[in-house]
């Protein structure tokens, strides 16, 4: 193993990252997409910022951030309607209410595929537009900038997520598998029985009808999978990934180090919590002017869990390909200051990491919390005092040891 080239990091700056963690929670509390909170604490954010940095930006941009988890409901109630048009068909030998229900049914697919897998603004218009911030900060090297890297994080906070908080899997699988597999299978059956122009319902096809339309409870849960009377804290998702990229910029202020040519920023996005909506304006309005560089953007999500460090070979629902020399660069930082990380694709959600990667970026996550449902995460118990100081004091160090190899030229 070669020698690790990035000093330890401080006592002192795990205080600032632990106590700043409760600062926030405390201070700007219901921080959902779109809120003043969220703009108070990207205020706060570059504030602080401006300690380490050369240069700090604040960004507006628009977005509507109920549409990303609200189009749920929608689909749930147009999966409702069309199992009972489908039954009803027993009764209009037209076939108007089948062809209503595929309808309905192709409707909800679509919205599923493009605002929850693939995070496209599909039927964002439709819901109502706030205003988010971005936060961008610079430390410039001594020389010419040559390469930049850029660690993040992101301030926004989630709606408690019903049955993360009520039973985990046990309460997961029933509302999602019965609802998402409802809709493809009504889908499926209503498009073979258009086909077929069968009689009205009778026998085999009565008995279909009769067990979609018991789906209908399935597609009511859903309907509560997002509480939106509850913003939870956002201690470990994501203010323990903000604090990550800010430690590093203060360890190098502090240590009155600048590479001879490599930028580090810090980039704190805005409304990651509506499918990250930040990152993708941050990307719409920079990508090119980074790309006149060597850039690799490492953002950090849900730094908690020690043994659960990993990084993301492939993004957004396992659809986004990590930039890959980044993902071997990242390990063997971690391997190099002995934290061992795992590199699996993300089975179900994203990181910020996927819109650069869409852009043409080099880009790959790092997340440090078990892929399974746990009971902290996007609910009231994602708390300043339900953090895990130590994994976060992992990442800054595989970040910080990421920033000298990147440095180095050891990024192939």
């Amino acid at each position: 193993m070669s020698q690790k080239l990035s000093p330890a990091v401080k006592p002192s700056t795990m205080d600032f990252v632990v106590d700043g963690i409760t600062h926030v929670c405390n201070t700007f509390r219901r921080r959902a997409p779109g809120t003043q909170s969220e703009r108070d604490a990207q205020d706060y954010f570059a504030k602080e910022l401006k300690q380490w940095s050369d240069e700090v930006t604040v960004e507006d941009f628009t977005l509507h951030p109920a549409a990303f988890m609200g189009f749920i409901p929608v689909a749930a109630i147009f999966g409702i309607i069309s199992s009972v048009l489908f039954f009803c068909n027993r009764f209009d030998p037209s076939f108007k209410m089948t062809l209503a229900a595929a309808i309905l049914l192709v409707l909800a697919a679509v919205m599923f595929f493009a605002e929850f897998l693939f995070y496209r603004k599909l039927v964002d218009f439709i819901f109502p537009k706030a205003a988010s911030k971005n936060v961008f900060a610079v430390r410039s090297p001594k020389g010419e900038v040559k390469r930049r890297i850029i660690f993040g994080g992101h301030a926004d906070a989630a709606w408690e997520w019903t049955y993360f908080l009520h039973g985990q899997m046990k309460a997961l699988i029933p509302a999602m598998f019965g609802s998402i597999g409802g809709m493809f299978v009504s889908l499926i059956v209503v498009c073979v029985y258009l086909a077929a122009r069968t009689p009205p319902l009778t026998g085999v096809w009565f008995g279909i009808a009769v067990f979609l339309f018991f789906l209908i409870p399935c597609y009511i849960a859903v309907m509560f999978f997002t509480n939106w009377k509850v913003i939870v804290d956002g201690a470990n998702d994501n203010l323990t990934a903000c604090y990550a990229s800010m430690a590093i910029l203060k360890e190098m202020t502090e240590n009155d180090f600048r590479f001879e040519n490599t930028e580090v920023c810090c980039l704190i996005t805005g409304s990651e919590e509506a499918g990250f909506r930040g990152a993708k304006a941050f990307c719409k309005k920079h990508a090119e002017e980074l790309k006149a560089v060597d850039t690799v953007f490492i953002p950090f999500e849900v730094l908690r869990e020690c043994e659960h460090l990993t990084v993301y070979k492939h993004d957004l629902n396992g659809t986004v390909k990590s930039d890959k020399a980044l993902v071997d660069l990242l390990l063997s930082a971690g391997n190099k200051i002995g934290v061992p990380m795992k590199c699996t694709p993300i089975p179900l959600g994203s990181t910020d990491a996927a819109a650069f990667s869409q852009a043409g970026l080099r880009a790959a996550g790092i997340c440090g919390s078990k892929d399974s449902p746990q009971k902290y995460y996007h609910t009231r118990h994602d708390t300043c005092d339900n953090i895990n100081p130590e994994c976060i004091e992992k990442a800054i160090q595989v970040g910080y040891e990421t920033a000298y190899m990147f440095d180095a030229g050891e990024l192939k």
